[in-house]
This record gives structure tokens, C-alpha cells and sequence, in this order.
């Protein structure tokens, strides 16, 4: 059987591709950061719900506790996830920003039901809607990563304009998630 000749242009081509993706990340790297990222979002999660001082526990802190383990905890370890690369990676990281969006998909219905219970209007702060835009942004990515480009079944997972899309269009959310917690903390404890 003839084996099959490829160019020599095609093949450096190859390989400048291959040269040009970034090698998965460390196991160590990964382990610290994600620790690091558990840490904040519970530990922050908690001192926000827990504020003003001496508040205690209540309905309301749900919200940053929920909204902080799942717009940056979880969303947050999925993106750390994916940069490991592999298929296996590939399936968690869309499982954890599945979870984070239904915590977060909580978080919101928390503060939701608490401005109804304290007669308040809904979306009046900036904080509010960047809440609200991260939140409701997450549903395109979502859509785009599990219908498009799922490692099973996504109908078009080869497509680099839907990939770039998904990658840069999420790193813009956590952005915005982030933005929203501090400005959400800054509320809680003043200026």
C-alpha cells in the first residue's frame, strides 16, 4: 500500500499550528489557582452575607453567597478547567458553569424574593444590572458550548469563530462578575 506524501508546506504549517497553542496548564499551577478561587468565593461569599457587621445569617445572604460561589467560583474553576485542555476537561468545564449558572440562577431569584418581600423596586443599582448582564450573558456561551460546540455532540465543534467567541465572550462575563461582586461588597460596607 502507497502511503500518502504531504507537502512540505502543509507540514510546516502543521506544525506552526501546533507551536502556537498554549500547553495545558501545570498540575500545580491549577491546583493553586483553583484553591485560591474556592477560598475567595466562599470565604468572600460568606463576609458579604453575612454584613453589615453583626447581621448575621438571613434570606438576603443567599444571595452573595450563591452569587460569589457561582458566577466566580464555579464559572471561575471551569475556565481553569478548560485551559487544561483534553476531553475529559473539556466535558467538566462545561458541567461547572452549568452548576455556577443554576447557583447563580438562584442567588438571583434570592434577591428577587427579597425586594418583593420588603416592597422595594427591582434593578435600580448598577450593581443590579451588571448582576443581571453577567447573569443573563452566560446563556449565550451556554447555548454556543452545548448546542455548537460540545465535544459529543456539538453540531459545529471544529468552528474557531464560535470557539474564539465562546472563550473571549467568557472572559468578558467573569470580568463582569467580578466587577459586580465588588461593587455589590463596596455596597454592603460602605465606602
Amino acid at each position: 500500500s502507497k502511503s500518502k506524501e504531504i507537502h512540505p508546506s502543509t507540514r510546516q504549517s502543521t506544525v506552526m499550528v501546533k507551536a502556537n497553542k498554549m500547553a495545558p496548564m501545570p498540575d500545580g499551577k491549577y491546583s493553586f489557582l483553583l484553591a485560591l478561587l474556592s477560598a475567595h468565593s466562599l470565604v468572600g461569599g460568606y463576609y458579604a452575607a453575612t454584613r453589615p457587621e453583626g447581621a448575621g445569617w438571613r434570606f438576603f445572604s443567599w444571595h452573595p453567597m450563591l452569587m460569589m460561589v457561582g458566577m466566580v467560583g464555579m464559572m471561575g474553576a471551569a475556565a481553569l478547567t478548560k485551559k487544561r485542555g483534553g476531553y475529559t476537561n473539556t466535558k467538566l468545564h462545561g458541567i461547572m458553569a452549568i452548576v455556577g449558572m443554576v447557583l447563580a440562577g438562584c442567588g438571583l431569584y434570592v434577591i428577587y424574593q427579597n425586594k418583593e418581600r420588603m416592597g422595594k423596586s427591582h434593578f435600580t443599582t448598577t450593581h443590579s444590572w451588571t448582576g443581571l448582564a453577567a447573569f443573563g450573558g452566560c446563556i449565550l456561551p451556554a447555548i454556543d458550548g452545548l448546542v455548537f460546540l460540545h465535544p459529543d455532540f456539538g453540531i459545529d465543534k471544529e468552528n474557531q469563530l464560535y470557539r474564539k467567541v465562546h472563550k473571549y465572550g467568557g472572559r468578558i462575563l467573569l470580568i463582569l462578575a467580578w466587577t459586580t461582586t465588588l461593587s455589590g461588597l463596596k455596597t454592603m460596607i460602605g465606602d
